[in-house]
């Protein structure tokens, strides 16, 4: 099951670079006079006035209007033809070079900075027949690792384009396609609701809310005792209570830590069942719904085999009843085991039934929750039978539309290889989540699954013996597609790519769309403090 990610409402839209534009130019008719004809006399009638030689006048500025219009077209389409065909971002791996062309019978001129990581050659287009200077293009030839820019320029003069060119070293992971289970544990627990407290004088209060605590509130710890699990926020704030004084609770909102006071009302005390004990038993509540942590299934996309650094879901997780992020503490993952498959309908997706024991069966850390998916460290490296040796990570501006092959665990802990189509790639200078539009072709996943289902997150996409992306999302509408994300922008979220920063690497936020996607994640019911 994919877990809440970054948008609950998410929609395929897509700009296209073929859009027509339907343009009416407007059009005078003609008939016994120009269009500046006059009228003369009072019978209405009219006479074209001529120039010497029976010659017509001026064209009228309607036309000199359209000649102008179709003139900007003209220079419009040659700009997308030429320059605007060029990428925003040219990934150049150590050990290659690359070939950029601009093909236009003008003059055009390439201007470097950063020469001391990229080196320019010339190179003539004899397939054009014009030379380097004219219309050809550059060879980039990489010297050291880095982020650059080039500017193409026209008549030396006029700069029309500017490219980022990043030089890295080539990277290769381990796809996965496993069954984890997500255990994440929140620094101390979340608030996720408010409710009357019924005082033992038969008034209500909401003693919590008037002391300034909202719902997405973490609390971090009572009376100077950290608090980590429902329990021990029940416990504090009964014997706190039970004191006669107020509860100091220590809130962090929005990484910004403080202390509210809070006085618990005495309410009659009720058993597991939420029955009012008999005896006049009392106990003391605040009024919130608390709930401390977050479990599900996912699916591992891959982990480089030196450094065991590992991402899966391609997502971030969030809690659904606050719609955050949930902050990581003591994350682990576990290996999982697929029960079954619930299948969806139209609007409701499917989901994958895991179990898993716990603690026995960890196999790695979760250090950081991104809006790109969870990442850590293995302590222990699965197998996959497809992939005996690392393949390279795909660089963003290689991955082309067409078939390939998406692997994820559909029964048991059995990972299993399914054809898929990728339909849409869009084009991304800078890490963005929704770069690839999937469609399931395989027709055993569709009998068994209906198409993408809650679970598969994470599964990753191999093309051309390269890891193109992860699938993240399946389209409420339309479970047979869904979303993925570009491999490369994992790769340098994983810290990967070594001269670029983790914080770098996840500048980018979420493409414009509006496609509604599912908040997948099942979390504990909450409880009542």
């Amino acid at each position: 099951m994919d877990f809440p990610g970054a948008s609950a409402r998410d929609k395929d839209r897509h700009a296209s670079c073929d859009n027509n534009a339907a343009i009416s130019i407007g059009s005078s008719v003609e008939g016994n006079g120009a269009p500046d004809a006059r009228s003369t006399g009072t019978s209405g009638g009219s006479h074209a006035r001529r120039g010497p030689g029976g010659r017509r006048g001026r064209p009228s500025g309607l036309k000199v209007r359209s000649v102008i219009l179709l003139a900007v077209l003209a220079c419009a389409i040659a700009y997308c033809l030429t320059f605007g065909s060029l990428p925003d971002r040219i990934t150049i791996l150590e050990g290659s070079t690359k070939d950029l062309w601009v093909r236009v019978p003008l003059d055009v001129r390439f201007r470097l900075t950063g020469a001391e990581l990229v080196r320019m050659d010339t190179v003539s287009s004899g397939a054009a027949g014009v030379s380097g200077r004219r219309g050809a293009g550059v060879r980039l030839v990489p010297l050291a690792q880095g982020d650059t820019s080039l500017e193409v320029r026209l008549l030396d003069m006029i700069p029309v384009k500017r490219l980022l060119v990043s030089v890295v070293p080539e990277v290769k992971v381990i796809p996965g396609g496993h069954a984890i289970g997500v255990l994440l544990s929140a620094r101390g627990v979340v608030v996720v609701g408010h409710y009357p407290v019924v005082g033992t004088d038969g008034r209500r209060r909401y003693p919590a809310r008037e002391a300034g605590i909202e719902v997405g509130d973490v609390i971090v710890s009572i009376n100077g005792q950290g608090v980590d699990n429902k329990s021990e926020v029940e416990r504090a704030i009964d014997l706190a209570g039970r004191s006669g004084k107020p509860v100091e609770i220590k809130i962090l909102r929005d990484s910004r830590a403080f202390t509210v006071r809070v006085r618990p009302v005495e309410v009659q005390a009720e058993d597991t069942f939420g029955l009012s004990r008999q005896g006049g038993q009392v106990q003391y509540k605040i009024g919130i719904w608390v709930r401390e942590n977050a479990a599900g299934v996912g699916t591992l996309s891959f982990y480089e085999p030196e450094s065991r650094v590992y991402c899966a879901l391609g997502h971030v997780i969030t809690d659904a009843a606050t719609n955050r992020e949930v902050d990581v503490a003591r994350g682990r993952i576990v290996q999982a085991h697929i029960l079954g498959i619930h299948h969806g309908s139209r609007g409701q997706p499917g989901e994958k039934v895991g179990s898993f024991s716990g603690e026995q069966d960890v196999i790695g850390t979760i250090e950081r929750n991104t809006k790109f998916g969870i990442f850590g460290t293995l302590s222990k490296v699965p197998r996959n039978p497809y992939f005996s040796e690392a393949i390279p990570i795909a660089m963003a501006e290689e991955v082309t539309p067409g078939y390939a092959d998406l692997y994820t665990v559909v029964e048991d802990s059995r990972v299993e290889r399914f054809r898929v189509e990728i339909q849409r790639v869009a084009r991304q200078a800078t890490p963005q989540i929704k770069g690839l539009v999937i469609r399931v072709v395989d027709p055993r996943l569709l009998s068994l699954t209906g198409g993408i289902v809650q679970g598969m997150s994470g599964s990753p996409i191999v093309k051309d013996n390269k890891l193109v992306g992860v699938l993240t999302h399946v389209f409420v509408s339309d479970q047979t597609r869904g979303y993925g994300v570009l491999a490369e922008w994992l790769a340098r979220e994983a810290g990967l790519f070594m001269q670029e920063s983790r914080s770098e690497a996840a500048v980018a936020g979420p493409g414009p769309s509006s496609q509604r996607v599912p908040a997948p994640e099942r979390i504990p019911a909450p409880r009542a403090a």
